[in-house]
């Protein structure tokens, strides 16, 4: 066997187990995602912060009529699919996590 059929072979293992090591999923979806619509971040403070209107607009630095109107005009554009593995991320949940990301960014640059 020449130099070249031993490269071709050894790259023919590796590739072989490379495959054989990524297969091997301990999960499809981790469980601590599975839980998020029971113990996730909007799914428990977003709900209690609509209650409080003070408290909304400290935490995302808007009213909740200006978050709606907001949400109301780019839903089509945060929509996603629901498939049959897993549900999509709401267009009010990107909304929210975006909006707080930029909130926390804006005033830690602040500081």
């Amino acid at each position: 066997m020449d130099s070249n059929e031993e490269i071709l072979l050894l790259a023919l293992l590796i590739k072989r187990r490379y495959r054989r090591l990524r297969r091997q999923r301990m999960y499809w979806v981790h469980p601590i995602l599975e839980m998020r619509e029971i113990h996730g971040h909007y799914f428990t403070l977003f709900v209690e912060l609509r209650r409080h209107e003070k408290k909304f607009l400290n935490y995302l630095r808007m009213s909740i009529s200006s978050f709606d109107e907001l949400h109301r005009i780019l839903k089509k554009r945060l929509e996603r699919e629901n498939t049959q593995l897993r549900n999509s991320i709401s267009s009010e949940e990107r909304l929210m996590i975006t909006i707080r990301y930029t909130a926390e960014r804006k005033s830690s640059v602040q500081q």
